[in-house]
């Protein structure tokens, strides 16, 4: 693979659907001469992971790959970009490991000769290099006689090389063989990442350690918040050997914390590597992370009562979204939340840099929830005064569903036969077995049918009946799979359509056929914010100021939902009336570094009562976790079809 090659592929990984060279060479800046000439060996790159990329006359190129193979060449990019000193991961990678481990006088002079490259690009990537470490609340300073260096509080630095780390090395081959003596936690892929920094006796100490600290809390960590301090604490050794105690704070808020924490802190570091000096830092740091580690227990309820008002608030609106409010009796979910919203505060106090990726799952799978549960972030970050990250979101949801699972409420029915009573019996067990969540609460024979007697009442008959009846399945006598299907399947559609039926006449007043733009080409996220926004200005849905709110929100914390799908929203400010802007791309872009978006919907909300926005967001939830009707989206011919689609959907 070359470098071109990287290049052209990444970007088809992205693309759904045919697409021609020219199409190509405009999203990637390639020749189309240099893609035609490659794409032998491109082709035969894509067939090492069993995918393949098919040629059809008139139509162009289409790679066709399952998700997952797809997700196995991008790795397999990212890994080549790593190792390519042509690649700006590659020199960004050399210029951290620099600054972070050799911190001599390097300048930009220095590190364009020894990469390669011309100065301009340095500093470019520099620029680059600044913007990552500022997550971290670190600066890169250029000083007189002194070269390139990163300025900041030691702690930073830690989870900064602690990241920068797991970014290069995770995904490398491991060891097989394990020791029979290493935690269970620790993967094949995090022992062999740890002994090609640490000494294997750390990696013991640490681990005994940790343990020694979850009997004492009684608590047990979750995998990757037992990997994750002992990666921690391996490099705390380290550095604490150099000399770089944490001596520090900052502008940290310090909050004070948990006794036992700080208790289990001190028996760890003194365990693992005892000074005579001042670790008071040290403890208070450490101690923080381990109170914000997940555990495998449920969340314990903070002693500050805020956190469960501010849970409960939360809870009330998103569940009632949701048309879900049975939830909130749930006892167990409100001391989850509560305990995370704690933990949250407790990050933010000590500016902790947590991640997992959790929120790229989660917005895949349980897009509705997520989406449900963004939108009314608002109200936590409000009260708590932080901004929440997606994965800290995608928590909140993965909790808020579970409890859902837990909570379902079963429908009732009737049964309507023209059987024995010991048939009819026995078909009402058979429909409760194969339909989750049903209960056939009575069986009537056809001669004791009353129908003025069951208004509203669900009715699986197995006798046609002869006037048409609202909530009524209608099968066949037999009660075959086909019937059960049927029963399954109209169950659905009947709780669909009545949330649909709520929100037709909301969801018409806010989408318009002339807030909607297809298949427009701008690759950068500003363009497509500052495009829908004039659309909604033009047409007087929003006051001059509403595209620099919705970019500077977007900066906080992207809004996108999972399958291509982003959701700016902005509640009243600059709002003049409710309107949803929609604009398609022709091709994906980067929203964040993990993410392509190819549909926005950038809604400007000025509902006059909560309910509007309630039967607003239940139909809009529905309809970004409908794959079918977002398939259709994507494939609609202009505006116009569209425009038809939702309102199709909408009733």
């Amino acid at each position: 693979m070359n470098n071109l090659q990287e290049k052209v592929i990444r970007r088809m990984i992205d693309t759904y659907g045919f697409f021609t060279t020219d199409e190509l060479s405009e999203m990637t800046g390639v020749s189309v001469s240099s893609i035609k000439h490659s794409l032998s060996d491109i082709s035969r790159e894509i067939e090492k992971y069993e995918a393949k990329l098919l040629t059809a006359p008139r139509k162009g190129l289409c790679l066709v790959a399952t998700e997952e193979q797809r997700e196995m060449i991008l790795d397999d990019l990212n890994e080549y970009a790593n190792k390519d000193p042509e690649s700006f991961y590659y020199r960004k990678n050399y210029i951290l490991d620099t600054l972070f481990y050799y911190p001599a006088k390097y300048t930009i002079q220095l590190f364009s000769e020894e990469l390669c490259v011309s100065r301009n690009i340095i500093q470019k990537d520099l620029k680059h290099i600044e913007d990552y470490l500022s997550e971290f609340n670190l600066t890169l300073t250029k000083v007189r006689n002194q070269g390139i260096q990163i300025k900041g509080d030691e702690f930073d630095l830690r989870q900064a090389i602690v990241d920068s780390e797991n970014k290069k090395y995770w995904k490398h081959a491991y060891i097989e063989k394990l020791p029979e003596n290493l935690d269970y936690r620790i993967s094949k892929r995090a022992y062999t990442f740890f002994t090609d920094h640490y000494p294997k006796e750390n990696i013991m100490k640490v681990q005994d350690s940790l343990r020694k600290a979850e009997e004492f809390l009684n608590q047990i960590f979750v995998d990757i918040s037992f990997c994750r301090l002992t990666e921690y604490l391996l490099l705390t050794i380290n550095r604490i050997g150099e000399g770089k105690i944490l001596q520090n704070a900052g502008s940290r808020k310090m909050t004070k914390l948990d006794t036992s924490f700080l208790d289990a802190a001190r028996l760890i570091l003194d365990e693992i590597i005892p000074q005579d000096g001042d670790m008071s830092l040290e403890y208070q740091f450490l101690a923080a992370k381990l109170m914000v580690a997940k555990t495998c227990g449920h969340g314990i309820r903070p002693k500050d009562e805020k956190y469960e008002n501010i849970a409960l608030d939360y809870l009330s609106i998103v569940l009632a979204v949701m048309k879900k409010e049975n939830v909130l009796k749930n006892e167990v979910l409100i001391n989850d939340i509560s305990s995370f919203l704690e933990k949250i505060t407790i990050k933010r106090d000590y500016k902790l840099v947590e991640w997992d990726d959790l929120h790229r799952d989660v917005q895949h799978q349980l897009q509705d929830v997520y989406a449900a549960c963004m939108t009314y972030i608002f109200d936590i970050e409000g009260k708590l005064s932080v901004i929440l990250t997606q994965d800290e979101i995608a928590w909140i949801a993965l909790l808020i569903h579970n409890a859902m699972m837990d909570s379902r409420e079963g429908r009732e029915a009737v049964l309507l036969t023209a059987t024995d009573p010991h048939t009819a019996r026995y078909q009402k067990i058979k429909i409760e077995n194969a339909v989750e969540g049903l209960e056939i609460i009575d069986s009537i024979h056809i001669r004791d049918f009353h129908p003025e007697t069951m208004k509203g009442q669900l009715l699986i008959s197995t006798v046609p009946l002869k006037e048409p009846r609202e909530n009524t399945i209608e099968v066949t006598k037999h009660i075959d799979q086909a019937d059960i299907n049927k029963i399954a399947v109209s169950l659905d559609e009947l709780d669909h359509d009545k949330k649909m039926t709520d929100a037709l006449e909301t969801t018409k007043k806010s989408f318009r056929e002339s807030l909607i733009l297809t298949d427009v080409n701008v690759m950068e996220k500003q363009d497509v914010i500052q495009l829908a926004s004039d659309l909604l200005y033009e047409q007087g849905f929003i006051e001059k100021g509403f595209s620099q709110e919705v970019w500077k929100r977007e900066l906080k914390r992207p809004s996108t939902v999972g399958r291509g799908i982003v959701m700016p929203h902005i509640y009243k400010d600059y709002v003049k009336q409710s309107g949803v802007a929609v604009v398609r791309l022709k091709y994906p872009i980067s929203w964040t570094p993990n993410e392509k978006v190819r549909l926005m919907f950038l809604i400007a909300i000025d509902f006059e009562t909560s309910e509007e926005i309630l039967r607003f967001f239940q139909y809009f939830y529905g309809m970004i976790g409908n794959k079918e009707l977002i398939g259709h989206l994507l494939d609609a011919e202009g505006p116009k079809e569209f425009y038809e689609i939702l309102m199709s959907e909408a009733g």
